[in-house]
């Protein structure tokens, strides 16, 4: 299972990378949205993506729009964020995220929350 990571945090990049290869999964760093959406229109394949919110260049929810208006994956897209007011939660799953993960997470909180979005889309 390969996992698109996109958030301007090289910490929570590093993060994440160490946490996901003991569950089988392999990760793809992003730095923003625009590089995210460029290697999803590069033909990069992935099952899942984890959005950070706030980015320079292009912030998470603009990256949700981007993939629903040009349609460029069906992979589940969990926020991966420190935005906890009901209005950002909401914004985000009408834009198309499937889950919503705070900073910070344990390992234990990111995979199940990986794993649940997997089978909710399959």
């Amino acid at each position: 299972m390969r996992v698109l990571v996109v958030d301007d945090s090289k910490h929570i990049l590093a993060m994440v990378r160490e946490m996901l290869p003991d569950e089988g999964y392999t990760t793809l760093d992003a730095l923003n949205g625009q590089e995210a959406v460029d290697l999803l229109k590069s033909g990069e394949k992935v099952d899942v993506v984890l959005l950070d919110w706030n980015m320079p260049v292009m912030d998470g929810p603009t990256f949700l729009e981007a993939v629903r208006d040009e349609k460029l994956t069906d992979a589940p897209i969990l926020m991966m964020t420190t935005e906890n007011k009901i209005e950002k939660i909401t914004k985000a799953i009408s834009l198309g995220a499937s889950e919503y993960i705070m900073k910070p997470f344990t390992e234990d909180i990111l995979v199940s929350k990986i794993d649940f979005a997997l089978k909710q889309a399959a």
